[in-house]
């Protein structure tokens, strides 16, 4: 990784994405209080459009960490240090939203009732935010397969992959809607071939990103390329129709655009600097907080069960400072669970 101008920058990114992530939960909720086309509702729309590079910029985050070393990693051993804690993870995380649900709804906490709350989760009826640990253990399962590749392949074959994700996840989904084609529609909807390369291109595209250096002219057309996806995103809907699934999908052109535009800007231009004990303050930030991801749901439950709405700010300054709340107030639990011995990482990481 020659050429890079700071080494901290991948455990900021996720601290930034994963805050932002928060505010697109928040808007994205908000926006089923208001009355839809109002004033709030076009303000929380707006931060949603703004937010929605998140989701595809954890997986590159998540990529470019398991991805990196080199080693091939052998089936048994992805199976028990990634497939595994991911589903237990999102086992855990189910069962406990399904209990602090139950409590605040005024039940009994009861053993047959955490068993019950745990053979929930396990079946997938988990709280909504939890949806991205799915996708997560799928890229998992098939980790090391990616792994080979990414070890062994030239610059140009992921380039080419990354490519083919582009096209088939982003793309054509976008010119089939505003120029539909039945052999087209048939090999986005029956084989799902956007669905499969959409994700597993956020993961490889991590990797990339911080695998390869990148030149000065190639970086500057990125962002270029970034701040005309973030347009295309937010004016879209309005400007060339089509609904604002279709534009904030989230391996939608100008999202994916945006998210890789943000992780090239944290590596080349705002990650931490070289002192050492910020690179280590951020290091064990990083560490911990997609369990601030996680947690954080539970202080929306308790708000929600103390009275206090989520918009009583206004729309324009209750997703940012709310997000703020949560993150601050999530970050010590997600800082205990990742440290419990032997299961932090399964919990939290």
């Amino acid at each position: 990784m020659a050429g890079e101008r700071n080494s901290g920058w991948p455990g900021f990114f996720r601290v930034f994405a994963v805050f932002a992530a928060l505010m697109l939960l928040l808007a994205q909720s908000g926006q089923e209080l208001v009355p839809i086309a109002g004033g709030d509702w076009q303000v929380l729309s707006i931060y949603e459009g703004l937010t929605r590079w998140s989701v595809p910029a954890l997986f590159m985050v998540w990529g470019m960490y398991a991805l990196e070393g080199g080693n091939k990693s052998a089936l048994g051993g992805t199976l028990l240090t990634l497939a595994l804690p991911a589903f237990c993870m999102l086992v855990f995380w189910g069962a406990l939203y399904a209990v602090v649900s139950h409590l605040l709804g005024g039940g009994a906490l009861t053993l047959g009732g955490v068993w019950s709350a745990l053979v929930s989760a396990a079946q997938g009826n988990t709280y909504f935010h939890l949806w991205i640990l799915y996708p997560l253990i799928g890229l998992y399962l098939v980790h090391p397969l990616l792994q080979r590749f990414a070890s062994s392949a030239s610059r140009g074959e992921i380039l080419y992959i990354l490519g083919l994700a582009f096209l088939f996840a982003g793309v054509l989904p976008l010119w089939a809607a505003f120029h539909p084609n039945q052999v087209l529609t048939a090999l986005l909807e029956r084989f799902q071939v956007h669905m499969v390369l959409g994700y597993m291109g956020c993961y490889l595209a991590g990797w990339y990103l911080r695998h390869f250096t990148i030149g000065r002219i190639p970086e500057f057309f990125i962002y270029i390329l970034g701040i005309l996806g973030m347009v295309l995103t937010l004016a879209g809907p309005s400007l060339i129709g089509g609904g604002r699934e279709l534009w904030y999908g989230y391996t939608a052109p100008g999202v994916a655009l945006t998210a890789a535009a943000l992780c090239t800007l944290f590596r080349y231009v705002l990650g931490v600097s070289e002192e050492r004990s910020r690179r280590s303050a951020v290091y064990a930030l990083g560490e911990c907080v997609f369990g601030v991801y996680l947690f954080h749901q539970i202080w929306v439950l308790v708000f929600r069960w103390l009275g206090v709405s989520p918009l009583v700010l206004g729309a324009v300054a209750s997703v940012p400072v709310f997000a703020l709340v949560y993150f601050l107030l999530s970050l010590p639990f997600a800082w205990l669970f990742s440290h419990i011995p032997g299961v932090g990482r399964w919990l939290a990481d």
